[in-house]
C-alpha cells in the first residue's frame, strides 16, 4: 500500500488504467474510423480529412488498440498530475528541473538530435544495403505517403512522448529518487509502455465486440512470455530510453532527446518504405533482426547515437550548480 501512495506507484497505477480505458474504447474506435472511411464515398471531405478517413479504413484492429491506449494515457493524465502534486516534495531536487534556455541553443540541440538521428540509422542502412541484407521494395518512394506516414509521426511521436516520458515522467521520479534510479526508472516505463504493442499479425474475430479491446490486450501482455521477443525488442527500447533520458538530464531540456527521438522515428518509417528486410539475408538474425529494431547492428548505431550525443552535450554544457552521487 505504501508503495501505491508514491510516485512510483501513482504511475503504475497510471499505466493499468490506461490499458484498461484502452480495451474499453478500442471496438468503438474502431468502429467511429471505418464509418468515416465508408463516409468518404458519400461526403467530400478536405484533403486532411480525406487522409485520416483514408489510413483509418487501412488499420487493423491492433492498431487502434495503440492509438485507444495513447488517447486513454492522455486523457488521464490530468489526474496524474493531480496526485502527484499532493505528494511532499524535496526541493533540492529542483536543481534537475527543466531550463529555460535560449532560442538559438534550443534550435541548436533540436536540430543536432534530428541530425544524429537520421544519420546513425541511415548508416546502419547503408551497411545492410552492402551487404545484402536490405533489398529495395517495388513501391519506391512517394512524396506523399512521406508526409502522411513519416514526416508527421517523427514529429508527434518525439514531442508527445518526451513531454510524457522525459518531461513529466523522468521529471516526477528525479523529484524523490537518485538521478541515477529515476533516469533508469523511467527508461524501464519507456520500454514497457512501447512493449505494450499487438503482436503483429494477429487476427480478431469481431473488431467491433465489446471485449475485442481485452482480446487484443491478452495477445499483447503475451509479450512478456516470449523470451525471444522479450530479449531483442525490450533491450532496444530500453537502450533508446537510457539514451533519450541521458539527453534530457545532461542538458537540462527536452529539446536535444525530442529532436533525436523524432529523427530515430523519421528515419526508420523513412528507410522502410524503401527498403525491407531480405528473407535471404546472409547475415544471421543475432546481427539484424526481422527489422530495423533489433539485432547488434541497431545496438551498435544506438552506440553511434550516444558518441554523437556526447561530442554535442560537450560543445553545449549545462553545469548543475549542485552534484549528485547517482549523476549519469
Amino acid at each position: 500500500m505504501r508503495f501505491l501512495k508514491s510516485e512510483a506507484g501513482a504511475i503504475i497505477l497510471w499505466l493499468a488504467a490506461s490499458l484498461l480505458a484502452a480495451a474499453l474504447l478500442t471496438p468503438h474506435l474502431y468502429g467511429w474510423g471505418k464509418a468515416l472511411f465508408a463516409s468518404t464515398e458519400l461526403i467530400d471531405y478536405p484533403a486532411a480529412v480525406e487522409s485520416i478517413a483514408s489510413s483509418a479504413g487501412r488499420a487493423k484492429p491492433d492498431r487502434y488498440f495503440s492509438r485507444s491506449l495513447l488517447i486513454s494515457a492522455l486523457a488521464l493524465l490530468p489526474l496524474l498530475i493531480r496526485r502527484v502534486k499532493c505528494l511532499p516534495r524535496d526541493p533540492l531536487t529542483d536543481v534537475y528541473a527543466l531550463r529555460r534556455l535560449p532560442w538559438s541553443k534550443r534550435l541548436t540541440l533540436l536540430a543536432s538530435g534530428l541530425l544524429i538521428g537520421m544519420a546513425s540509422l541511415g548508416a546502419l542502412a547503408l551497411v545492410l544495403e552492402a551487404t545484402g541484407a536490405a533489398v529495395p521494395r517495388e513501391t519506391g518512394f512517394s512524396f506523399v505517403k512521406f508526409f502522411s506516414n513519416a514526416f508527421v509521426p517523427a514529429l508527434g511521436v518525439g514531442l508527445i512522448e518526451e513531454l510524457l516520458f522525459r518531461g513529466l515522467l523522468l521529471g516526477l521520479w528525479l523529484r524523490t529518487y537518485s538521478v541515477r534510479t529515476a533516469w533508469i526508472g523511467s527508461s524501464l516505463m519507456f520500454s514497457i509502455v512501447h512493449f505494450l504493442s499487438p503482436p503483429d499479425g494477429m487476427v480478431i474475430a469481431d473488431p467491433r465486440a465489446w471485449y475485442a479491446g481485452f482480446e487484443i490486450l491478452g495477445s499483447t501482455l503475451g509479450h512478456f512470455a516470449n523470451p525471444l521477443f522479450f530479449v531483442t525488442d525490450f533491450t532496444m527500447l530500453t537502450m533508446i530510453g537510457l539514451l533519450l533520458g541521458w539527453c534530457r538530464i545532461r542538458t537540462f531540456s527536452l529539446w536535444l532527446p525530442i529532436g533525436l527521438h523524432a529523427g530515430l522515428v523519421l528515419a526508420l518509417k523513412t528507410i522502410s518504405m524503401v527498403r525491407g528486410m531480405n528473407i535471404e539475408s546472409p547475415l544471421p538474425l543475432w546481427v539484424i533482426g526481422n527489422d530495423l529494431k533489433s539485432g547488434l547492428l541497431p545496438l551498435a548505431t544506438i552506440g553511434l547515437c550516444f558518441a554523437c550525443c556526447l561530442v554535442v552535450v560537450r560543445i553545449f554544457p549545462a553545469k548543475s550548480e549542485t552534484s549528485d552521487p547517482g549523476k549519469v
